[in-house]
C-alpha cells in the first residue's frame, strides 16, 4: 500500500471516527486497531449500531435456529422410543442401532453440500443460500412427526438426511458473510457472537425440547415449534440482510468505506476471483485446520448427540430432567462465549499477545481444557452432581474455539474463507457421522443384559477416546497451523510465481505476503 493510499485510508477512518450518521458521543467510542499490511494505526471508532452489527445479529439467530433443528432429535428420540411414556403420543420400538442411524444421518446429507455451498456463496453471494438453508430446514423440522408416522425410522432418516443437505449451506454462507462484513479488528468479537448461536440454540433446544415433549403438546411440538420460528426468521433475513456492504443500499456511506477500507475492498470483488483449489489442498496450514476442525467435531458431537442418552443410561434421568440437565453445559458455554468474545477483543486491541499466539492460546485452552475434563470423567467414578459439573466445564471450555480455529479460515484467506469453511466442515462432518455410530457400538445395550457398572465403564471408554482426539488434533494445529494470510489468497499474483509441485503456505514467523497492486 502506497503512502498516498495509506493517507486516504486513514482519512476514511478519521471520517468514520466522527460518528456514523453524525454521532459524536465519546461514550459510544472504543479503541480499535486497523491493520494495513504490517502497519498498525490506532483510531477511536464508535461502537455505535451499524449494518454490520445487524448482519451479525441475524447470523447469530440463524446459527441458533440451525442448532435447534440439529439437537431436538437428540432429546426427543428418548421420548419417541420410551414404551413406558404416559404422554398419550405414539412411541416407536426402534433398536439402539436404528436410533444411532437417525442421530448420525443428518451428516450424511450435510457433507454433500459443504464444498458446493462454499463455492456458490463465494460466486453468487451468501444471502439467499443461507435463507434457503434455514427456511427449508424449518419445513422439514415441522413435518418430522409426520415422517415418523408415515414411514417409521427409515423415513425419519430420509428427513434428517434432507435437513443435513440444506443445512450444508449455513456454515459456508455464514463464514462468507463474516468475511465480507467483519473488519479484521472486529472479526474475533463478531465471530464469537455469531457462533455463540450454537450454544444458545443448543440450550434452547435441549431445555425447550424436553419441556415441550413433557407438555400436553407432546414430543411432536419440539419439532414444529422451532419450524415456525425459523420461518419468521426467514422473513427478517430476506428484508434486512445483504451479501456485502457494496450491495447494501441502506447503510451509511462512511460505514461502507470503513469496512471496505479495512478489508481491502475484497467484500465486493470476492466473487470475481477463481478459487485456487490446488493451492488450498496442498497447503499444510490448511490441512492442520482440517484436522483441528475434525477433532472439534468428534468431541463436540459425542457430547451433543449422546448427552441425553448418557443422562438416561448412567445418571437415570427422565425426559424433563434430562433436557434441563443436558442444557446446563450449553448454558455454561453461552456465558463463557460472551466472556471469551470480549476478552479476545481486549487481547487483540491492547496487543498483549501476537495474533498467532492469541489464536493458538485460546484454541489450546478450548481443546486441552475440554480434553482434560473428559479424561477425568473417563478415569474416575464420580457422583451424579460431579458428572454434570464436569460436563459443564468440558463444554464451557469450547468457547475458546470461537476466537481460535473458527477465525482461522478468514485469517488465512479473507477472499476464500467461505470456500475453506465448506472444505473443513465437509471433512469434519464425516467425523460427526462416525461419532454417534461409534458410541453406539461401544455402549450398545439393546438386550439389557449389561449391569449398571458395565454401562458406566463403557461410557468411560467414550470419554477417554474423545479426550485423546481433542489432545492430538489441537497439537497438530498448534505445530503446523498458521494465522498469516496465505499467498493463494491473491490467486492472480500467486499463479505466476507458484511452483507447481510445491505446497503453498506461509507459516507463522515469515513475512506476510504483499497484496497485489490495484
Amino acid at each position: 500500500m502506497s503512502a498516498a493510499e495509506k493517507e486516504k485510508a486513514e482519512a476514511i477512518v478519521s471520517q468514520y471516527a466522527a460518528g456514523v450518521g453524525g454521532t459524536t458521543d465519546p461514550n459510544a467510542r472504543g479503541q480499535v486497531v486497523i491493520i494495513y499490511e504490517d502497519q498498525q494505526t490506532s483510531k477511536d471508532l464508535p461502537y455505535g449500531w451499524g449494518w454490520r452489527q445487524l448482519q451479525v445479529v441475524l447470523l447469530f439467530l440463524a446459527l441458533s435456529m440451525a442448532y435447534c433443528f440439529r439437537i431436538n432429535m437428540s432429546v426427543c428420540i428418548v421420548e419417541m422410543t420410551d414404551s413406558k411414556s404416559s404422554s398419550g403420543y405414539k412411541t416407536y420400538d426402534w433398536a439402539s442401532s436404528e436410533k444411532q442411524l437417525i442421530l448420525s444421518s443428518f451428516f450424511w446429507g450435510y457433507i454433500c453440500t459443504q464444498i458446493p455451498a462454499g463455492i456458490l456463496a463465494v460466486k453468487y453471494g451468501p444471502k439467499w443460500f443461507l435463507f434457503f438453508g434455514i427456511v427449508a430446514c424449518s419445513v422439514l423440522s415441522a413435518t418430522t412427526s409426520l415422517a415418523a408416522e408415515w414411514g417409521g425410522w427409515k423415513l425419519v432418516v430420509a428427513w434428517r438426511v434432507a435437513q443435513g443437505v440444506v443445512q450444508g449451506f449455513i456454515y459456508p454462507s455464514s463464514h462468507a458473510m463474516l468475511s465480507r462484513w467483519s473488519p479484521p479488528v472486529e472479526r474475533g468479537r463478531h465471530t464469537a457472537i455469531v457462533y455463540n448461536g450454537i450454544s444458545v440454540g443448543t440450550v434452547v433446544s435441549m431445555a425447550g425440547s424436553g419441556a415441550l415433549a413433557a407438555s400436553s403438546l407432546g414430543w411432536p411440538s419440539a419439532f414444529w415449534v422451532p419450524g415456525v420460528i425459523g420461518l419468521v426468521w426467514g422473513v427478517a433475513w430476506a428484508l434486512l440482510a445483504a451479501d456485502s456492504p457494496a450491495t447494501c443500499s441502506r447503510m451509511h456511506p462512511d460505514e461502507r468505506r470503513y469496512i471496505e477500507g479495512a478489508l481491502g475492498d475484497t467484500s465486493s470483488k470476492e466473487e470475481r476471483l477463481p478459487v485456487p483449489w490446488k493451492s488450498i489442498f496442498t497447503s499444510l496450514p490448511m490441512w492442520a485446520l482440517i484436522i483441528v476442525h475434525m477433532g472439534q467435531n468428534f468431541g463436540h458431537w459425542v457430547l451433543l448427540t449422546e448427552m441425553p442418552t448418557y443422562m438416561k443410561e448412567v445418571l437415570g434421568k427422565n425426559i424433563e430432567d434430562n433436557g434441563l440437565l443436558s442444557s446446563l453445559p450449553y448454558i455454561t458455554l453461552t456465558f463463557t462465549s460472551i466472556f471469551v468474545g470480549w476478552f479476545g477483543q481486549v487481547v487483540n486491541t491492547q496487543g498483549w499477545l501476537s495474533h498467532n499466539v492469541s489464536r493458538k492460546s485460546f484454541q489450546s485452552l478450548a481443546h486441552w481444557g475440554s480434553g482434560t475434563t473428559m479424561l477425568l470423567l473417563g478415569l474416575f467414578d464420580v457422583s451424579q452432581t460431579m458428572a454434570v459439573v464436569l460436563l459443564c466445564v468440558a463444554v464451557g471450555f469450547e468457547a475458546g474455539t470461537l476466537v481460535g480455529y473458527l477465525c482461522n479460515h478468514m485469517d488465512m484467506s479473507p477472499n476464500f474463507g467461505g470456500a475453506m469453511m465448506g472444505v473443513t466442515n465437509c471433512l469434519a462432518a464425516i467425523v460427526a457421522i462416525i461419532a454417534p455410530i461409534l458410541v453406539g457400538l461401544i455402549t450398545g445395550n439393546d438386550d439389557g443384559k449389561l449391569t449398571q457398572e458395565e454401562v458406566t465403564s463403557r461410557w468411560s471408554m467414550v470419554f477417554l477416546l474423545a479426550a485423546a482426539v481433542y489432545y492430538l488434533g489441537n497439537l497438530f494445529w498448534v505445530i503446523f497451523g498458521s494465522t498469516q494470510v496465505q499467498p493463494w489468497n491473491y490467486p492472480k499474483t500467486h499463479a505466476s510465481t507458484e511452483e507447481p509441485s510445491a505446497p503453498s503456505a506461509v507459516v507463522d514467523g515469515e513475512d506476510p505476503v504483499e497484496k497485489p497492486d490495484k
